[in-house]
C-alpha cells in the first residue's frame, strides 16, 4: 500500500510521544478540505480545477489524559510544536487503517476537567497527504472487492519477510 512514510519518517519532525495516547473514537471525525476552484460560465457547464495536487484534511481528535499525561500534552504542545505551530509525525486512524501521518494543530485545544482528575483535551488537527491506495491498487480493488486490501497487505508482508529470512538481497 502507498503510505507515504517515507516523506514524513526523513522530516524533522517532532514525533507524538508514545507515552500519550491516540485519539479516542468518540468524536472522531475525518473530512476532505475543498481543493478546487468553480468559476460559473455564463453558458454551459462550469468551469472546475484543482488548486494543488496536495490535498489537506481536517480531523476531530479527542483524548483522554492523566494529571500527568495533560502536563506531558500541554509541554510537548508549547515546547516541541511552537504552540501548536509546527508539523509533527502522528499515528492516526483512515482508511487503510492506523498509519503515520503528518500533522499540526489547526488552532488552540480546548481541555475540560473530568471527574476522577482526568481531562478531556479537543483539538483541530490538519493533516497532509494522508495515505490512501496507490491507482494501481484502486483498480485491483474495484475489481476484487475491498477484500483484497487486505490480502495484498497481507500478501507484501509475507513476501518481505520471506526475502529478508532468505537474505536474497
Amino acid at each position: 500500500m502507498s503510505t507515504g512514510t517515507s516523506s514524513i519518517t526523513g522530516a524533522n519532525l517532532a514525533i507524538w510521544p508514545d507515552t500519550l495516547p491516540l485519539p479516542r473514537v468518540d468524536g472522531y471525525a475525518l473530512s476532505a478540505q475543498p481543493n478546487t476552484l468553480r468559476t460559473e460560465l455564463e453558458a454551459g457547464a462550469a468551469r472546475v480545477r484543482l488548486r494543488s495536487q496536495a490535498l489537506i484534511y481536517k480531523v476531530q481528535a479527542q483524548w483522554r489524559f492523566s494529571p500527568e499525561a495533560f502536563a506531558l500534552f500541554d509541554a510537548w504542545w508549547f515546547h516541541r510544536l511552537n504552540q501548536g505551530v509546527a508539523w509533527f509525525a502522528m499515528p492516526l486512524t483512515a482508511g487503510l487503517g492506523v498509519q503515520l501521518v503528518q500533522a499540526r494543530f489547526a488552532g488552540a485545544w480546548d481541555s475540560e476537567l473530568l471527574a476522577g482528575g482526568r481531562w478531556q483535551v479537543k483539538a483541530q488537527l490538519e493533516v497532509q497527504d494522508l495515505p490512501r491506495l496507490s491507482s494501481d491498487e484502486t483498480e485491483v480493488a474495484a475489481a476484487l472487492g475491498p477484500a483484497a486490501i487486505d490480502i495484498g497487505t497481507r500478501l507484501h508482508a509475507w513476501l518481505h519477510a520471506s526475502l529478508a529470512a532468505t537474505d536474497y538481497w
